[in-house]
């Protein structure tokens, strides 16, 4: 008799367990809590339970906990100004226009595999995602307007940019360039072995003698595929401008740009924000030879007017002599 009840007693506590275990899993898998599961794990990948909390509860404290994490992340990024890459047609913005959210849209932060990373470019990465390496825009924005005010003193001094892309794709961007930069601006596809270190064979003597050849500064889309063309401006000591990616050593060019190389419209973005630096140069040169000119005008006129002005008092002097030397004849 005893045993007989201690057996219903086990078999009621069971029943009663398993009631419990599904009540537990139906509130789980509810709608309400489906919902709370996916938006508290697409926001953060951390979900906690407190001891003595039950699960209803869990889930309200997390789920508040995410949205007032949304909450500030929204306020954090609300005052970024939004970029939305329009037509293919639509211009580069300029150096001073450039924004993170422009290099963004651009696709500039996504870096090689985390596994091809060079140790020198680590203090250019802002963390993985993924497996790849992320680049730090924060980082890429200064020193981009940096290679930019570089480009425009150059040009300003009625200096030689030479941009070279070796790509199929930077043809577009290398177009725009030699139209913003006129006779300032230089590109090529493919660069020739000696260009600079053998030039006479390419220019002949004259332009060597008189340094035709040599640019102020070179420009390179892909430095990783022109290492040679590199070494040669080392050697002549042309300082290089360069869009590195997360998988070269950014100490192979003087001025280093952190940036996505394999992105089309990332290199389309930093070349045309200096080339448009470069114009802006130009622009400058010119409205300050314009300047120049006036001045001399206005010089050399009113150098003119002096000597005329002279010229008369010195006549009307002279003038005054004679009339005082036919009076004393006259008298005397």
């Amino acid at each position: 008799m005893k045993n007989a009840a201690t057996t219903s007693l086990r078999a009621l506590q069971s029943v009663r367990s398993r009631t419990a275990a599904s009540a537990t899993r139906a509130l789980s898998t509810s709608t309400c809590c489906r919902d709370a599961s996916a938006e508290a794990e697409s926001s953060s990948s951390y979900y906690s339970v407190r001891e003595g909390e039950s699960t209803q509860d869990s889930w309200k404290r997390n789920l508040g906990e995410v949205r007032e994490w949304r909450r500030r992340k929204a306020g954090v990024y609300s005052t970024l100004p939004l970029y939305l890459p329009g037509e293919q047609n639509q211009a580069a913005p300029s150096p001073k226009e450039a924004t993170l959210s422009t290099l963004m849209a651009s696709g500039a932060a996504l870096g090689h595999s985390k596994s091809l990373l060079a140790p020198p470019y680590t203090p250019y990465v802002y963390g993985t995602r993924s497996g790849l390496s992320v680049i730090d825009l924060e980082q890429t924005l200064p020193l981009l307007r940096r290679a930019a005010a570089l480009i425009r003193d150059v040009v300003k001094a009625d200096g030689v940019v030479l941009f070279v892309g070796t790509r199929p794709a930077h043809k577009k961007a290398l177009s725009k360039v030699r139209e913003r930069l006129g006779d300032n601006g230089f590109i090529t596809d493919s660069w020739l072995p000696g260009t600079i270190t053998n030039s006479e064979s390419y220019f002949g003597t004259t332009p060597v003698e008189k340094g035709y050849h040599v640019p102020d500064v070179v420009v390179f889309l892909n430095p990783g595929e022109n290492l040679g063309a590199i070494r040669e401006c080392s050697s002549f000591n042309v300082p290089t401008v360069g869009v590195i990616d997360s998988d070269t050593d950014p100490r192979i060019v003087t001025y280093a740009v952190p940036a996505n190389v394999e992105s089309i419209r990332t290199t389309e973005l930093i070349a045309g924000a200096l080339s448009i630096a470069g114009q802006e140069g130009r622009r400058l040169r010119l409205q300050n030879t314009e300047q120049q000119i006036n001045r001399d005008f206005a010089r050399k006129t009113k150098h003119s007017k002096a000597a005329e002005a002279e010229a008369v008092v010195e006549a009307e002097v002279e003038a005054q002599v004679e009339v005082e030397a036919e009076d004393t004849k006259i008298n005397a």
